[in-house]
């Protein structure tokens, strides 16, 4: 993976595709969750799953030193 791939959902990464970017960077559910701490997501009804924003993502890799991480203020 040269890069962090294009987000199913129009506000993110639905969890669904969020696990399968981790397991591909071999980073754990758990170490990700860590990082990405106590955060705002969204919910899709239709997709019965939770999206996570781009931003939180990015920043979460940021936070765990992965080269695909940016960082972002979080307020």
């Amino acid at each position: 993976m040269k890069k962090l791939p294009k987000p199913k959902h129009i506000y993110g990464y639905p969890n669904s595709q969020l696990k399968q970017i981790l397991l591909k960077l071999e980073i754990s559910e758990e170490a990700f969750d860590k990082a990405f701490g106590v955060n705002t997501c969204c919910f899709d009804e239709k997709l019965n799953e939770t999206i996570i924003y781009v931003c939180d993502v990015e920043r979460a890799l940021y936070q765990l030193g992965h080269k695909f991480g940016k960082y972002h203020a979080w307020d």
